[in-house]
């Protein structure tokens, strides 16, 4: 069922109504819906939720005042920052860089046009103000040491095994401190803040950033991080359980992530050319923080599919070791995972 109020504003800037036989909606937090309308006009309409909306200028508001060489997004059509209502040209022919990799059709020249992409953005100048500044919630420590009793009776059998492996590993909630730490220590640029490749669009062979709500100032290895953690992340848990033999089933998981990073090791590194082509500037400690951030990233996907089921599934076992590699030695995982330019 569209949204009535995000149609209804729609109606009022003008673009009329949504062709019924067009509309589609797409997964994700926010309510959305997109279509053509009776004006002919593309529109994608999205309204946005969460405690960070709301703080701090959009790069689609500030973005205009600069000249931009590789980072692109959606033309914006109109906005309501009072009902959180966000229009946007709808690409319709355009399908997610997650897609992309999974068809194998993520060539090495849009890894490195993504890293380009980023370095621009990471090396923009805005009037400080205008962006937020405030950390993000997570990784936090909190969840190493203790759950609420409404939390602990939400959470499915999967995810109270994760919590269980969680709160008994001092060593990971270290690493999980010590990355807060460096974080806050980190220059601070502007930052997505939020990247996962389904938030990337590919079309007529460009890239287009989307969901910027978060945006602000922050550690550019978060959103390196996040970017090659969604490479890890489909490397180890992509890998079907069922394929996998119970015995010895976290070896052979963990065997086969390491053959599939091998294969995507060009692409992870076209990505760190394109990046440094554009920002060149040494940050010593940024390969590292950025491996950090994939092994949260990968945590925070096991978190999220556990949440859905019984138990911990052998991949998503093998998964929070990776994990918790990538976040207490990072080093390791450095020329893995591409990164050695930085």
């Amino acid at each position: 069922m569209p949204d009535a109020e995000i149609a209804e504003f729609v109606r009022q800037r003008g673009y009329g109504e949504f062709v019924s036989d067009t509309v589609v909606t797409y997964p994700g937090r926010n309510p959305n819906m997109a279509g053509r309308t009776t004006s002919g006009t593309d529109v994608f309409a999205k309204r946005t939720a969460g405690p960070h909306t709301g703080h701090g200028a959009r790069l689609e508001d500030l973005g205009p005042a600069l000249t931009w060489h590789h980072l692109r997004w959606p033309a914006v059509l109109a906005a309501d920052p009072d009902r959180r209502i966000h229009l946007t040209r709808w690409v319709g022919d355009a399908r997610t860089a997650a897609d992309a990799v999974t068809a194998g059709e993520f060539p090495d020249a849009l890894a490195h046009a993504l890293g380009a992409a980023l370095g621009e953005l990471h090396a923009a100048r805005f009037t400080p103000d205008h962006l937020d500044r405030r950390p993000l919630p997570m990784p936090s420590v909190r969840v190493f040491s203790a759950l609420s009793a409404a939390q602990y009776l939400e959470s499915s059998g999967g995810l109270i095994e994760l919590w269980r492996i969680l709160q008994g590993d001092d060593h990971l909630k270290e690493a999980v401190a010590n990355l807060r730490k460096d974080e806050k220590a980190a220059p601070q640029v502007p930052i997505h803040a939020d990247l996962r490749l389904d938030q990337i669009l590919v079309a007529d062979g460009e890239l287009l950033v989307t969901d910027w709500e978060e945006f602000r100032y922050g550690d550019a290895a978060r959103d390196l991080g996040t970017t090659v953690g969604e490479f890890l992340h489909r490397s180890v848990v992509g890998i079907a359980a069922e394929e996998i033999d119970t015995a010895g089933a976290d070896d052979e998981i963990v065997a086969r992530g390491v053959r599939n990073l091998q294969e995507a090791l060009p692409t992870l590194e076209a990505f760190t050319r394109g990046y440094r082509a554009v920002r060149p500037g040494r940050d010593r400690d940024l390969a590292r923080r950025a491996v950090a951030f994939a092994g949260w990233h990968l945590l925070d996907r096991v978190m999220a599919a556990a949440a859905y089921g019984a138990e911990l599934t052998p991949v998503h076992r093998a998964a929070v070791g990776v994990g918790r590699t990538a976040l207490a030695r990072p080093a390791v995982y450095v020329g893995v995972l591409g990164l050695e330019a930085l």
